[in-house]
């Protein structure tokens, strides 16, 4: 009986504290987010792992032994019942921290019919996109997680990116304020795969209720017209990078699917020089109680991946042809472990290494490191005809350094554009992920009848996005959320 107790407590410890974990490292979860990871496999940090493991399972665990020992003077019954209300209170604070109720709605709403695509798609292949006569290259960082918010000093007592301020400052940089801003985030564009997806093919990644028929190996958004899908009709070089495993979400098959694309990731790297985890990041972090080493997983570290780019680019760059290369950098992906104590100053303390104002550092350090490498192709003889786009991919999910009074937006900047734009087209917009796309074209001197693809609007023409057309972006995300036919054959095939 006194087993079968513990055994209760165990399993309402677990629960509980599996929710506050994914709550503190993801964020709000969405149904069409967890409905996505379980079709499409996840490359999972073995340090993601371990911290699940510490903050659940072994904590339960010991726990359990704790109470089994100290409670052999309680009668069973009194174990038994106060167990039960355990189990049932963590339950119950799991179904509220969880937020399941609204899972659940989100769920149902999936069976709604909606007529939204009907209305404001914009086939791509029927729009006529006319290309410049001078082809330009183009450089994406997709900055993970990166947000305008950072350089907010009243929020973090400094500007924890002024690298990146001052390239927002210099250049092209769409803001929902007057000041430094960006776009909000939106669901099925609220993680790594779909804020790709929504800023290259101008339509958020949603699975519905026929999630079974979704095989990314046959194809990713098929009869989806996307960016590189333009690019490639114009004889670009396309080319994607990332430190992970290529697999990772699909990541693969949807630039295969969408362009000739050349993707370099870990196994490319691992194999080409011979890595191994421990060589790409091995150092040592303290805490409270001693010192440990952090665990490893197959991964090349951001400072490794820009170097691989600027190789990659200056080879690209020697070819008779126009290229377009795509870098999705890591370090700012979750935990404070991620931080490169060997080629960044440790600018903000705490008493706890892995405290998660630590963070801080994580995120000032990707600041220089990006602002390094946009320094470096500037000093390059391809520079004049190179364009350089960095964009957050979302919101940072987890609650690491927020909170919800904080006025939140994700960064962007448009560098070396071919054209110009007034400073009333970029300040004090109302826009989502889904309006880069044409943005990043006519940027390049694409012109674009109408200057519609997709679900998105090009920010250079001042033309009204979907929020500001008179739609909020609750209510957009409620439209999106409806079943259609026009997406359906977009994401299927058929």
């Amino acid at each position: 009986m006194r087993i079968f107790s513990m055994f209760l407590i165990f399993i309402g410890y677990m629960c509980a504290s599996t929710a506050s974990w994914m709550i503190r490292k993801f964020g709000k979860l969405t149904y069409e987010q967890i409905v996505f990871h379980l079709n499409v496999p996840l490359d999972v940090d073995i340090r993601l792992l371990m911290s699940f493991l510490q903050n659940t399972v072994i904590t339960a665990a010991v726990l359990v032994i704790i109470l089994y020992v100290s409670t052999s003077k309680i009668s069973k019954k009194q174990c038994l019942l106060v167990s039960l209300a355990f189990l049932v209170g963590s339950i119950f604070w799991t179904y509220q921290k969880l937020n399941i109720g609204s899972l659940l709605t989100e769920k149902n709403n999936f069976k709604t019919v909606g007529n939204f695509y009907e209305q404001h798609y914009v086939e791509p292949k029927n729009v006529s996109i006319t290309t410049p006569k001078e082809k330009r290259n183009l450089v994406v960082v997709f900055a993970e997680s990166m947000e305008s918010t950072y350089a907010k000093a009243e929020y973090f007592d400094d500007n924890i990116i002024p690298n990146l301020t001052k390239l927002a400052e210099e250049n092209i940089n769409f803001s929902h304020n007057n000041g430094l801003g960006g776009f909000k985030n939106l669901k099925g564009a609220k993680y790594t795969m779909a804020a790709m997806i929504a800023h290259y093919c101008a339509i958020p990644l949603k699975l519905p209720i026929q999630s079974s028929r979704f095989r990314p190996q046959n194809g990713f958004l098929p009869e989806a017209t996307c960016l590189y899908d333009v690019l490639a009709k114009d004889g670009y070089n396309l080319v994607f990078m990332q430190g992970t495993l290529k697999q990772s979400s699909g990541k693969d098959k949807f630039f295969t699917t969408h362009g000739n694309t050349q993707i370099f990731d870990w196994n490319y790297y691992s194999v080409r020089d011979h890595l191994s985890s421990n060589k790409v990041k091995k150092q040592r972090f303290k805490k409270r109680n001693g010192k440990y080493t952090s665990f490893y997983k197959r991964a090349v570290r951001d400072d490794r991946l820009f170097m691989y780019a600027k190789e990659k680019i200056s080879e690209l760059a020697a070819q008779n042809k126009p290229f377009a290369l795509t870098l999705l950098t890591l370090d700012t992906h979750f935990g404070t472990e991620n931080f490169d104590s060997k080629n960044c100053e440790a600018k903000y303390h705490s008493k706890d290494f892995l405290d998660e104002h630590y963070f801080k550092n994580v995120v000032s350090c990707s600041d220089s490191k990006i602002a390094a490498f946009v320094e470096w192709i500037k000093q390059q003889p391809f520079y004049e005809n190179t364009e350089i786009v960095i964009v957050g991919d979302h919101l940072t999910m987890g609650n690491t350094i927020f909170n919800a009074k904080m006025d939140r937006s994700v960064y962007n900047v448009y560098i070396n554009s071919a054209v110009k734009v007034d400073d009333k087209v970029m300040k004090n917009r109302k826009f989502t992920a889904l309006d880069t796309m044409p943005t990043i074209l006519e940027t390049m001197g694409y012109k674009i009848d109408g200057h519609k693809l997709g679900l998105g609007v090009s920010l250079m023409s001042g033309e009204k996005t979907l929020i500001e057309g008179g739609m909020n972006i609750k209510k957009l995300e409620q439209e999106l959320d409806k079943q259609s036919k026009v997406y359906n054959r977009l994401l299927f095939g058929k």
